[in-house]
């Protein structure tokens, strides 16, 4: 038999298309290539490629593709299909599944040929099926259902059988022509010249599928905080890509959104490099950023951005601070440069926060107009602008909120009742929290910047030499709560297992230059979670006696760790250096019955608090004591804490560190005592009697620019007092169950969401507010004899608790929703005493001390060891991350010696 065929021109004029009237709608790339196997090479050897197989069905995925790429190149040689020079493939999301390949070939338009018979790369075995009148073929491709049919001259096959059915209803010609051929096709066809990938190779991308894609993996009504890619692109052409050992890189060709905000302020924009990221903090989980030519021309373009999505909303805010007396002109006249939206987490973690940056034209003039503000402002309103000092710098507190949004718009809208302001080096910085702002603040002094630690050296390289319009950093370790949260459990659970992966990409960098947008992921070393760090003991300090208490680290005038203090039972005070050097040495001839308290004054001077007995001592650096001092209280009451609480004196703009404040010295009775630097009483602590002997040291916090203590009684006696001494109202609060010694407490703007957290050793986990609400009472467990809970308050950064659940030997670490994070079968005797430290996701540290065994076992908070073997130590241990040095340091105890550890934070 004699096979034959011929071509009618007249049909293959009328029934031929293109690639743009076929593609899967919801293709998130599109690769045009004229030689397949060319591209199976360049994925072989891509180590971004390699490491995905790690994932999943990243193995099965990339078998899947292979195979596709060989039914395109066996096409591409077949003379009989009469393939045309380039064939394509695309990555698509939605659909009916989570992710699918779709090739697509063009051909001649032929006459008595079936073209599946020619798929030689396919198997022999097949079945089919019609769909709208035409004939669609099934075949398995590695254990997949491979649709396939013929649309006008392009054979279409995907793994999912949607797309095919889309191409077949649109017969090659009903599409969307606005998105495709005027951005896709037309605007990007300009740059053929200019592309850079392998010969033969193009590749475009469809942002609103990316954003689509990953928006289908979310739990519907929980949101992230997260830009989408949507708003700095309308549709990309590869220009370039690479790899080295640190990056991976896309350059492409670009066509910026109108309706989205970059698009609505890309006239006032020139190009420049990043000046915003010295002010970033290990906290700061993303920035937005833009460098600004013309302020007038951006603050017109965000207002008609807001218009659009919110309109009404700018007009309400800058009527209503006109109406307060805030001249918002006075800041607009004084921007000029980068301006940023930085997001971080609040000073618990547990909700998202902004602080923008402005950089200043004139940082005189700025003080100047930032000071006929507040003049203005007072004059016209009955509310008063408030001057905070926080480690020398000045904070203005307007009573107004919003101020960023009346500025810039709903891009910078923010949800506070009063406004933050305050100059900062050359920027101003303005935010809605001033918990959040002072952390931030305090972070940025103790060298947790970013420009100062190794490990974002290669982030900061970047950034220093690449120019941008708008800009989008993250930092994938800080931003890992914010990606997961929202996720449906499927997908959450998903990233979890695969949480190494996801973190060796550090930090992302998004940049739009002119026509061109840079997407680049940044390596700066894998972090190894859930390995073993390795431990190397560095110092050994040994005393005459036996140590009285737990070491306790001593802190610089900048809240930099500097050495540790021991005191041993005959009542001397040793501080060291983490070198071995002695800092400070001290004999007492009476017992000392707390923890000492260092104080640093305005010349940057430290001196220290000390009880002995019924005696409050105020020494100085030489050992000399401070006029009013010693302090000798009633005989009935020896003291049982000492803490210095140092309020945050007002309008000091100079000072190195707050210096005003009371020392509390509570007794074993419950009696406080409040003293100032001078030696006096003060207000109603003369003394305070809560009536009860207490289980923590009085402990401070802040709302609305106010101070407040509150104390616990072992009974569960709660009180809050002012700064004055004196009983809020709502307190005290009585429970009346003998409680664990921790109190979780989540300063807020106001006292009624100012949140108190304790636990009771039965397991009755407790929340109330400042204004002495009950909002939580849940019991976690049974009371099973010998069973006790704690509270485990994150000592490295304060902003979250876990919950230690033990009896007898089965140790059981929840989070503080109560679920069940790991428990362990310990054969150590007797109850242990659990710490927890939060140093970011690739160090969330459990530490478990059993004191009548000398040994403390050091966790992940997901059971797997922290480090190998458990460390010798009876009582709570210090540790800390040595940003310098890029290692933690821990400080242990036992007997008469004390020995410091470093461990690294990556292996």
């Amino acid at each position: 038999m004699i096979g034959f065929y011929f071509i009618d021109e007249t049909r293959k004029a009328a029934n031929e298309t293109d690639i743009w009237h076929v593609v899967a709608s919801e293709s998130i790339a599109l690769v045009e290539l004229e030689n397949p196997q060319q591209v199976k090479s360049l994925i072989d050897s891509s180590e971004m490629i390699i490491a995905l197989k790690d994932l999943e069905g990243g193995v099965s995925t990339l078998k899947t593709l292979d195979q596709l790429l060989l039914m395109l190149d066996s096409a591409k040689v077949n003379p009989i299909l009469g393939t045309k020079q380039k064939v394509y493939f695309s990555l698509n999301s939605t659909g009916s599944q989570p992710i699918s390949w779709s090739v697509y070939i063009p051909t001649d338009e032929r006459v008595y040929l079936d073209p599946f018979t020619q798929l030689t790369s396919l198997p022999q075995s097949t079945s089919t099926r019609q769909y709208k009148g035409m004939i669609v073929h099934e075949y398995y491709v590695n254990g997949e259902l491979l649709t396939v049919a013929k649309i006008r001259n392009f054979i279409v096959a995907s793994t999912d059988a949607l797309w095919v059915e889309e191409a077949i209803r649109n017969n090659g010609e009903k599409f969307y022509d606005e998105y495709y051929f005027k951005t896709l096709s037309q605007k990007l066809s300009q740059y053929d010249q200019q592309i850079e990938l392998a010969e033969g190779i193009n590749v475009w991308l469809r942002p609103n599928s990316i954003a689509h894609w990953f928006s289908r993996k979310n739990t519907p009504s929980l949101l992230h905080p997260f830009p989408s890619i949507e708003e700095f692109s309308y549709g990309m052409r590869i220009k370039s890509a690479s790899e080295n050992s640190n990056e991976v890189q896309i350059i492409a060709h670009n066509v910026l959104p109108e309706n989205a905000f970059n698009g609505f302020v890309k006239e006032a924009l020139t190009s420049s490099i990043d000046k915003i990221h010295p002010l970033m903090v290990d906290d700061i989980a993303f920035y937005q950023r833009w460098h600004v030519s013309n302020i007038n021309t951006f603050i017109d373009g965000a207002a008609d951005y807001s218009d659009l999505v919110k309109k009404g909303y700018l007009e309400s805010v800058q009527k209503r601070l006109q109406k307060s007396g805030f001249d918002l002109n006075k800041l607009s006249d004084q921007i000029k440069g980068d301006i940023a939206k930085a997001t971080i987490t609040n000073v618990s973690g547990s909700a998202w926060q902004h602080l923008y940056f402005m950089q200043l034209k004139n940082n005189v003039e700025f003080d100047i107009a930032l000071g006929d503000l507040r003049n203005d402002f007072d004059d016209k309103s009955s509310q008063k602008v408030e001057l905070i000092g926080r480690s020398g710098f000045t904070i203005y507190r307007f009573p107004v909120g919003d101020v960023s949004g009346g500025l810039m718009g709903v891009e910078f809208q923010d949800s506070y009742q009063a406004s933050y302001l305050l100059r900062f080096n050359d920027f101003m910085v303005i935010c809605g929290d001033l918990p959040t702002l002072s952390q931030w603040l305090n972070d940025w002094l103790v060298k947790r910047r970013w420009v100062k630690q190794q490990r974002y050296n290669v982030l900061i390289n970047k950034l220093k030499n690449t120019e941008g319009e708008a800009s989008f950093v993250m930092n994938t370790e800080t931003s890992w709560p914010a990606l997961n949260y929202p996720l449906s459990k499927t997908y959450r659970d998903y990233l979890n297992r695969h949480l190494q992966l996801f973190l060796s990409l550090n930090f992302q960098l998004w940049n739009i230059n002119k026509d061109q947008i840079e997407l680049c992921g940044l390596f700066s070393g894998q972090l190894r979670e859930d390995k073993a760090k390795k431990i190397e003991k560095v110092l050994t300090i040994t005393t005459g006696e036996k140590l009285a208490m737990a070491p306790s680290i001593f802190k610089d005038v900048m809240g930099q760790p500097k050495g540790f203090t021991l005191i041993d039972k005959e009542n001397i005070i040793e501080t060291y250096s983490f070198a071995g050097d002695t800092l400070f040495y001290q004999e007492f001839d009476s017992t000392i019955s707390s923890e000492p308290q260092l104080m640093w004054d305005m010349n940057g001077e430290a001196s220290v608090f000390i009880s002995l007995k019924n005696k409050i001592l105020h020494l100085s650096r030489n050992t000399s004591y401070t006029t009013g001092f010693p302090v000798e209280l009633p005989i009935y009451s020896q003291i049982q804490y000492l803490k210095w609480l140092p309020w945050h004196a007002k309008g000091s703009s100079d000072m190195i560190q707050n210096t005003d404040g009371l020392v509390l010295a509570t007794d074993t009775l419950g009696n406080i005592y409040g003293i100032d630097k001078k030696g006096e009483y003060r207000g109603k602590w003369l003394p305070q009697n809560t009536l009860e002997p207490l289980i923590i040291p009085p402990y401070l916090f802040q709302s609305d620019a106010k101070n407040y203590v509150v104390t616990l009684s072992k009974t569960g006696k709660l009180i809050i007092f002012d700064a004055e001494g004196r009983y809020m109202k709502g307190f005290p609060m009585l429970f009346k169950n003998i409680v664990s010694p921790q109190i979780f407490v989540v300063e807020n703007a106001n006292l009624d969401e100012t949140v108190i957290t304790f636990i009771t050793l039965i397991g009755d986990l407790v929340e109330v507010n400042g204004k002495g609400d009950l909002i939580r009472k849940e019991e976690l467990g049974d009371r099973s004899s010998g069973r006790t809970f704690d509270l485990l308050i994150d000592e490295a950064r304060k902003r979250s608790y876990m919950i230690l659940d033990q009896r007898h030997g089965l140790v059981k670490v929840k989070d503080s929703s109560g679920q069940l994070l790991f428990e362990n079968q310990f054969e150590e005797k007797g109850k242990a005493i659990g710490q927890f430290f939060d140093f970011g996701i690739d160090a969330e540290v459990v530490g478990i001390t059993f004191p009548l065994s000398q040994k403390t076992y050091l966790y992940y908070t997901n059971g797997k060891k922290f480090v190998e073997q458990p460390i010798r130590n009876n009582t709570t241990f210090n540790m800390f991350y040595d940003a310098d040095i890029q290692k933690f340091v821990l400080v242990s105890s036992f007997d008469n010696k004390s020995e410091v550890y470093h461990l690294n934070r990556r292996n």
